[in-house]
């Protein structure tokens, strides 16, 4: 399960020019997030039950933090920027952390108050990792 939520997260920092409409996601995505399910290859996890320990929180200044509970798992910074997707997409912004150096990334975006964390179009086997706001 932990390499699932790892994959999902490990991406790479990046810079940021202008603000395409990510200064206003970022001020959204600031935060304390609880994993709650993944959808994708190679199944669909059933949503985990709220208090699971798995948390993400991105600061409006960004900063990152992975937890398992209350235990900090990495400590870091994360970007958006804008790129395209092969396919068109509801979303151009793209979320890296600097947890890892392999140039991954992924679509960020909120919705239903969700944050959602996607792989490009583009990539075989991809998936979505959402989580729920706890703070």
């Amino acid at each position: 399960m932990e390499k699932i939520i790892l994959c999902v997260l490990l991406v790479s920092f990046y810079s940021c020019k202008k603000d395409n409409g990510v200064g206003a996601l970022k001020r959204d995505v600031a935060g304390t997030w609880e994993f709650e399910k993944f959808v994708g290859y190679p199944f669909n996890q059933p949503a985990l039950p709220s208090g699971n320990g798995q948390i993400v929180v991105l600061g409006e200044d960004g900063l990152y933090e992975r937890k398992q509970h209350d235990t900090i798992v990495f400590h870091g910074n994360y970007l958006l920027r804008t790129k395209k997707d092969c396919y068109q997409r509801s979303t151009d912004i793209i979320f890296s952390t600097d947890e890892n150096s392999s140039g991954t990334y992924q679509y960020i975006e909120i919705t239903d108050g969700r944050l959602l964390l996607s792989t490009p179009n583009c990539y075989q086997d991809g998936g979505s990792a959402y989580y729920r706001r706890i703070q």
